[in-house]
């Protein structure tokens, strides 16, 4: 018994017409003729009883059919199964990442991938400016930073976790005992940086906080890595902002105070940035458990 037989079987019991059936089936009704009576051979069983007026199944043929109907599903599951398979196993996701994305869902997202199915992924440390320039290039599928960004027509951003800052202190700072600073405590303090090509948006907020409390911001050094900025602010080379999700990451000779009054336009949110044409399955299943964290 092969698969066209059961296929020629299947059909002919829907339409109970050989005509029609081999019209659909796009072969001769000969052919389908000596198909349905070669399988009915080897059953040594009638499926139907064939009159000049009309086709009808036999009692045999309807208990045939059931069974013919799921051996037929089953292969075609199968074949979906294993085509399915092989395009996940093959997908590589790129993604383009900043710092903060580090401390959670980015390594906590690829361990519940990597368990739900076969996937490479391919990580790069990339400020949020270059993610976008890299999704529009097609150089990575995901972007990992923080909005706002210059929303091209082709890139959604979609936030995955509010976030905020808290003032980085050396050890020994005089402020560093303190339960809560204001910005106004900290505006005359000499800041340890990101570049300000790095986000030129949250650069000028700093720049405008300071200025509202009647200072020039300072700039002592920059750095484009949060640990490199938390060990030159442990050697007392100025304070920084670190951000509150990242608390589990900790360097001797560093103390974290919270910002109270805490200002709005401070807000720092971790976004998810993608093409909008990007169909990959692990992109989808990366966004699924990542909004779930």
């Amino acid at each position: 018994m092969e698969f066209v037989q059961l296929r020629h079987f299947v059909a002919l019991a829907e339409t109970l017409h050989f005509g029609r059936c081999a019209q659909q089936l796009g072969i001769a009704q000969p052919h389908l003729s000596r198909s349905i009576a070669n399988l009915e051979t080897e059953l040594d069983v009638r499926l139907f009883d064939r009159t000049s007026r009309r086709v009808e199944l036999t009692s045999a043929g309807k208990a045939f059919r059931t069974e013919a109907f799921e051996i037929l599903h089953g292969h075609q599951r199968a074949i979906n199964a294993a085509r399915t398979a092989h395009m996940t196993a093959r997908e590589t996701l790129r993604i383009g990442f900043v710092s903060a994305a580090t401390f959670h869902i980015l390594p906590e997202t690829i361990r519940q991938m990597r368990a739900a199915m076969e996937v490479h992924i391919e990580l790069q440390e990339l400020t949020t400016n270059e993610q976008v320039e890299f999704l529009l290039d097609g150089k990575i599928d995901l972007g990992l930073g923080h909005p706002p960004i210059a929303m091209a027509d082709r890139i959604t951003a979609e936030v995955l976790r509010p976030d905020g800052y808290e003032v980085l202190f050396y050890s020994d700072h005089p402020m560093a005992g303190r339960k809560a600073v204001s910005f106004d405590d900290i505006a005359g303090e000499e800041f340890v940086l990101f570049p300000e090509s790095q986000g030129p948006v949250l650069y000028n907020k700093f720049r405008e906080l300071c200025r509202g409390a009647g200072k020039e911001m300072k700039v002592s050094h920059v750095a484009t890595r949060m640990q490199t900025i938390h060990s030159l602010v442990s050697a007392g080379l100025g304070i920084a902002f670190a951000p509150t999700h990242a608390r589990r990451f900790r360097l001797e000779g560093t103390v974290r105070v919270p910002l109270e009054p805490y200002p709005e336009i401070l807000r720092v949110d971790l976004a998810a940035f993608r093409d909008r044409v990007n169909r990959k399955h692990s992109l989808k299943l990366f966004m699924e458990i990542a909004r779930l964290l």
